[in-house]
């Protein structure tokens, strides 16, 4: 099968891996293993060693040069941008670097090598540790799993580096592979659910990946082989828990069916709450992101999993997060109030869209009606939220999105833009490469920064724009929220949202060089901006030049962006209100301040 098989001296061993990501962007928060703790933990129920290498556990990143298929975002990503809602600027290389992550495969002694290939957008990563680790010994087996490895597995284990793929969920599959490969039964292996292999070069995929129902029966996350301190929510310890798993829904563009079907499936309520009290008590954990694919799917369960939590924990000795989401369809305003006396603080709900008919056609379940009593509801309970939409969906319009936006606009929310990308296995991805617009085979380029769906609809640019209009209006809001908490709740004037560099009574002008006795803070620079964009329709960026004894000298440039797109946005949101997390709202107006000029450049 393209790997022989040797039985160890020691104690079997297994490294598993999350690989380093290359983009423009980290989201640092998100980054803990729960899958590989998940897999670690079955394999030492299985008498088998098990060493974690989690590539993104360190603050280090490094700028490097993007790869040449991302030429063309250059112009929209300016570095020593001091704008309040610059989008990227630099590509990073975020983790360990290549040469420590070989060191490390070869300082481990593992026989086996496991690695993560979570993020289709970053497969390429997963694929270089695999090289690396066919560098230090091509003897060693070395084994892929992971959401892109059910998204495209052909592709995956065609790979020279790499031997065996997982399909499905592999808390069952890894350990039968691995005492398999340790023990030279790899005959037994057409047996089994959910594992790929090669046979003379001849890839052997599975039809199914293994999807297990009892999830009771699953060892705990092996969390003790990571650093909890590593991860952390500000000062307090943070991990992330699973009390469910599966998506009975079928939205277009999600794809975690691929890996863990449509079934929802659960665990009982006594083992999370033991799984709970065990994070507590041996790792000081004090935050809890529950990652279930819908945690209320099922809300009678959810309301005794929050009451056992209220009654095990009492009232503020956790928070309790849902970073991966919820669905507001799957809400009620009477759940607000026990995910809030349970201890979550914080809510994140997909919008998606607001348009009906561009839902239907999404699968997505719920209305928009419902959607906004939620967050209606819960602006009154005090919850902080972010609401997400999806910009640049297959078949959506400029229109479309704009009142997407201008919908959250007006709600005591901040708003989440994501840019909408093809996953492979999904119906949109089938949607757009039916009309061709997937020009390039190259799957690292469908991640978000790329902006990589254009349509007749709209270009790159529009969707680029629409971006920093969301951050703009997440300025704003935070900025409105700030006045009004000074003024006790009472909203400001239009234009005093707009603070500016001191003394200076004019805008800005692109290409300009403006001197200041002092360095500016990022709500002058923001509101002297975001002046800008409202009085004369730009999107203006910001970098400090040099500093001299005169003081800090700041260039003004022009950003990249669709003027059609803005003025579109300003003809339809004139009029209209903003509205804070705090629920303080105030009218658009931009005419007064049309009065404000220019600064006069020497």
């Amino acid at each position: 099968m393209g790997i022989t098989a040797h039985t160890p001296a020691a104690a079997p061993k297994v490294l598993l891996i999350q690989p380093p990501v290359e983009d423009f962007y980290q989201t640092s928060i998100r980054t803990l293993p729960v899958g590989l703790l998940y897999l670690a933990g079955a394999l030492r129920q299985n008498g088998i060693a098990v060493e974690i290498l989690d590539c993104q556990a360190t603050p280090r990143k490094n700028s490097i040069p993007p790869p040449p298929e991302f030429a063309h975002l250059e112009r929209y990503y300016q570095p020593g941008n001091l704008s309040p809602w610059k989008l990227y600027s630099q590509y990073r290389h975020y983790g360990l670097p290549w040469e420590d992550i070989r060191e490390h495969i070869r300082r481990s002694g593992a026989e086996v090598i496991g690695i993560s290939s979570l993020f289709t957008p970053f497969y390429r990563e997963a694929l270089r540790v695999a090289a690396l680790a066919k560098e230090v010994d091509r003897s060693r087996p070395v084994i892929l799993g992971g959401a892109h490895v059910n998204a495209c597995p052909a592709q995956v284990l065609a790979d020279p580096n790499v031997d065996f793929i997982l399909l499905g969920e592999g808390e069952r599959t890894l350990p039968a592979l691995v005492c398999a490969l340790l023990e030279d039964r790899l005959a037994n292996l057409a047996g089994v659910r959910g594992i790929g292999y090669k046979v003379n070069g001849n890839l052997r995929l599975p039809e199914h990946g293994d999807l297990i129902e009892d999830l009771d029966s699953l060892p705990l996350p092996a969390r003790e082989l990571i650093e909890a301190g590593h991860y952390c929510l500000g000062r307090k310890r943070l991990t992330m828990l699973i009390t469910s798993r599966g998506c009975p829904y079928h939205c277009t563009f999600c794809s975690i069916f691929l890996t863990a079907g449509r079934r929802f499936r659960v665990r009982s309520l006594h083992r999370i709450i033991d799984e709970m009290k065990l994070c507590r008590e041996r790792l000081g954990i004090e935050v809890f992101d529950i990652e279930d694919d819908n945690f209320t799917f099922d809300q009678k369960r959810a309301s005794r999993l929050l009451a056992a939590i209220r009654e095990e924990f009492g009232p503020d000795q956790i928070e309790l997060l849902a970073m991966n989401g919820l669905s507001a369809a799957n809400l009620s305003e009477n759940l607000l109030v026990e995910m809030k006396a349970a201890g979550f603080r914080a809510l994140n709900l997909a919008l998606v869209t607001n348009d009906a008919q561009r839902q239907r056609a999404l699968k997505r379940p719920g209305a928009t009606p419902h959607f906004d009593r939620i967050v209606s509801r819960g602006a009154a309970l005090g919850f902080q939220q972010v609401n997400y939409l999806i910009l640049g969906l297959p078949g959506a319009t400029l229109a479309e999105m704009i009142g997407a936006i201008i919908h959250l606009m007006e709600r005591p929310v901040l708003i989440g833009p994501s840019v909408f990308y093809a996953t492979p296995g999904t119906a949109s991805y089938e949607q757009c490469r039916a009309a061709g617009l997937l020009p390039s085979p190259e799957l690292a380029l469908q991640r978000s920064s790329c902006f990589p769906v254009e349509t007749a609809e709209f270009s790159r640019r529009d969707l680029v724009t629409l971006f920093r209009l969301c951050r703009l209006l997440n300025f704003l809001k935070a900025q409105l929220a700030r006045l009004a908490e000074d003024n006790g709740k009472t909203a400001p004037a239009w234009e005093t949202v707009f603070t500016f560099p001191p003394a200076m009574t004019a805008l800005p002008r692109p290409g300009g060089c403006y001197t200041f006795p002092r360095k500016l803070s990022a709500a002058e620079i923001g509101g002297w901006l975001a002046a800008a964009t409202f009085c004369h329709r730009t999107f203006l960026g910001m970098r400090l030049r040099r500093r001299s004894n005169a003081g800090f000298c700041y260039q003004v440039y022009e950003e990249e962006f669709s003027p059609q797109v803005l003025a579109l946005f300003l003809q339809e949101a004139e009029g209209r209100e903003i509205c804070s997390g705090n629920n303080v709202r105030i009218k658009i107006t931009t005419e007064s301040l049309a009065g404000i000029p220019h600064v006069n450049l020497p």
